[in-house]
């Protein structure tokens, strides 16, 4: 729920909560799509009329290939139709493949396990060979949806082998969303695979020079349950997106109270090598992408940081029954001293990403606790402290650094975007995780900030 001053005016407690109730909703990853490429040792492959074929493909054992398929049919309704308008694509029946090699099956396990990451699935996955395609020159295929071959089939699975070609790119549409992706890999070394769900519509691009040979497999999900289908975020997309959009015209009037940014925690920890929106792990890749379409919704900027919170005061020293003791010697460990009072607290954002993966350089902001959604996510019960003593005395300084229980992590979002103003932070989103130690020993952490 959403309180209201007598202005109609969100309240700042409210603001931060509300949004951190929101995202805590969005937890499976995923999406419609999901392409990469991965190193291989070169499988033996070998077609029934053709015999071994070389990888990556020549072309007179293209030719080879073309002789012995079949023009690729497709389906409309409960006809299959072979229509040279509709599908230009040459196909070979599995039965005539024969693919393997010590490492195929462990190289095909983990293209299956990216793919399946990539869709937002957990659980066991089956990959069943469908046909080997071969495409030549001005081969495509028009827009169209798969049709479920198999019982649990919920996604198609498309294996790009070394092969020397142009054009031929992999269109993919979800609702409102299109993905165009590239499957051609210059390394030979390498091959290129792209997954989307069955219910996706998708088109091949003409061939424009040389040959495409690819691999289909039906992904199927094991065992009973519902068949996966891709993430949909849209509610809590737009419930953030109407948040930020309040929070962005609240800054225009002279008595605003709301916070310059807002943080919100996450669930993984990241090193400042590891800070990037493509690298984020489960939950948090599912929070960063509805606030990348949120943000950019509502006008604001969404960054990645490296949350720094640390302390300064005096440690005493406490002997091994517990007792507070005068002396000691400099190897004694960390665990035998109490912080027995803090000086200072520095809470920064630093090591800014934006969702392009560009660094602006933003250096060190300081934040607010008032910032954080919800607003006592890094005081709570139970966080993790590290304690540094100084000194040679029986009160020494110290250094200690807080992480919030079960959450290595954090996300920011600031104010909304617009020209930066002299003395103030935009509209920023930041999402923090654990870093690089600090001060000698410490924990920075990973955030997600908007600036306006």
């Amino acid at each position: 729920m959403t309180f209201q001053d007598t202005k109609g005016r969100q309240s700042m407690a409210s603001l931060t909560t509300e949004l951190a109730e929101i995202l805590q909703t969005v937890q499976r990853p995923g999406d419609f799509y999901t392409s990469g490429t991965i190193d291989i040792f070169a499988p033996r492959l070998a077609v029934a009329g053709v015999g071994p074929i070389a990888l990556p493909l020549l072309p007179v054992q293209a030719q080879q290939l073309l002789a012995v398929a079949e023009q690729a049919p497709y389906g409309r309704g409960e006809a299959t139709l072979v229509d040279t308008e509709v599908r230009r694509t040459w196909q070979i029946d599995p039965a005539r493949v024969q693919i393997g090699g010590r490492h195929w099956a462990q190289t095909l396990a983990d293209i299956v396990a990216r793919a399946t990451e990539g869709l937002g699935v957990t659980g066991p996955v089956v990959a069943d060979l469908y046909k080997l395609l071969v495409y030549d020159l001005g081969s495509f295929f028009v827009s169209h949806r798969d049709t479920e071959k198999a019982a649990g089939m919920f996604a198609t699975l498309i294996l790009v082998l070394p092969s020397i070609y142009t054009g031929g790119a992999l269109l993919v549409r979800h609702r409102d969303q299109e993905a165009r992706l590239d499957l051609s890999c210059p390394e030979p070394s390498q091959v290129a695979f792209a997954a989307f769900y069955a219910d996706c519509v998708h088109e091949v691009l003409p061939i424009t020079s040389g040959y495409r040979l690819a691999l289909v497999y039906n992904l199927r999900r094991q065992g009973r349950g519902q068949v996966p289908e891709p993430p949909n975020y849209d509610t809590e997309q737009t419930r953030v997106t109407a948040l930020l959009r309040q929070w962005s015209a609240g800054k225009d009037t002279p008595d605003d109270d709301a916070p310059e940014k807002l943080l919100y925690p996450l669930e993984h920890a990241y090193t400042s090598a590891e800070l990037a929106f493509d690298a984020l792990k489960g939950a948090d890749a599912a929070v960063a992408a509805v606030l990348v379409a949120a943000a950019s919704a509502a006008d604001c900027d969404l960054h990645l940081a490296l949350v720094s919170i640390q302390e300064s005061g005096s440690a005493e020293h406490i002997g091994y029954d517990g007792s507070r003791q005068r002396g000691w010697s400099d190897d004694e460990d960390e665990e035998d001293f109490e912080v027995s009072e803090v000086y200072e607290r520095s809470e920064t954002l630093s090591d800014w990403r934006r969702p392009d993966g560009s660094q602006p350089a933003l250096g060190d902001v300081p934040f607010l606790e008032d910032e954080l959604c919800p607003p006592d996510c890094l005081r709570r019960p139970g966080a993790r402290r590290a304690v540094f003593p100084r000194g040679d005395r029986q009160r020494r300084r110290l250094l200690r650094a807080y992480v919030p229980p079960g959450s290595p992590g954090a996300v920011a979002a600031d104010a909304p975007a617009r020209r930066p103003q002299p003395g103030r932070l935009g509209c920023d989103a930041a999402l923090p995780g654990r870093s690089d130690r600090a001060l000698g020993q410490g924990w920075r952490r990973a955030s997600l900030t908007p600036v306006a």
